[in-house]
């Protein structure tokens, strides 16, 4: 059992030290688009490097639970290994939750962009005081376009206040979904805990008929387990 713990540990170190690609350490020349280009390369290494560790990861629970079966204390070391991978899966899912909240406040970012440019892309209005035959050479803004601009901007604003209120909700299914599977884990765990003190009772029970059955004294019997004290904090 602790040499299978060992192995997993080693496992979990190396992919703890996994290179990622240097992507902010390129050259740029302090511009904002080379900024911005570098801090989408290095989101797409750190997606890349979450992808191999996961499989990585699966990969060595595989193997490790595979030796377990072949250990005394199988409940042990499986429990061992279990909690091993899910602790590095919340890692690498908290990790994952931060890359994704970046993009989308840089995809936000960016349309709100978009919107300014198009405000100051309009020209403005014809300034006074120039003179009768200027004033009759200018021509009129069309009120029909000045309205639909007007419009669509109201609507590039409306739909940036629904991305912002999906991004919220987004963060809040992802906190929730994290919640959700430790409370079933935690579940898990207690009901492997219960069925091992089950085991040992039943083989502690079957060893003393046993031994009544050739004359010997019983050993006293194990306390029961309390399960209600026992039951996970929801």
């Amino acid at each position: 059992m602790m040499m299978q713990r060992g192995c997993f540990a080693a496992a979990l170190t190396a992919l703890l030290v996994l290179p990622a690609a240097p992507a902010w350490a390129q050259a740029t020349d302090g511009t904002p688009d080379s900024t911005l280009t570098a801090e989408v390369a290095h989101r797409r290494v750190e997606h890349d490097r979450i992808r191999h560790e996961r499989e990585a990861l699966a990969t060595a629970r595989q193997r490790d639970e595979a030796a377990c079966y072949k250990q005394f204390a199988v409940e042990d070391c499986l429990r061992g290994v279990r909690t091993k991978a899910r602790e590095a899966g919340d890692r690498l899912r908290a990790q994952e939750v931060e890359l994704n909240d970046a993009e989308r406040r840089e995809k936000a970012a960016e349309r709100l962009r978009s919107i300014e440019e198009k405000q100051k892309a309009v020209p403005p209005p014809a300034s006074r005081g120039q003179g009768t035959d200027a004033t009759v050479r200018k021509t009129p803004a069309d009120p029909a376009n000045t309205k639909a601009q007007r419009e669509h901007d109201a609507e590039q604003r409306a739909q940036l206040q629904r991305n912002r209120a999906q991004q919220h909700d987004s963060e809040q299914a992802a906190r929730a979904a994290v919640q959700a599977d430790r409370a079933s884990q935690a579940r898990v765990r207690h009901a492997e805990t219960l069925k091992a003190a089950d085991e040992r009772r039943a083989r502690v029970e079957k060893s003393q008929a046993d031994a009544a059955a050739k004359g010997h004294p019983p050993a006293a019997p194990l306390p029961a387990p309390t399960r209600a004290a026992s039951s996970p904090a929801r």
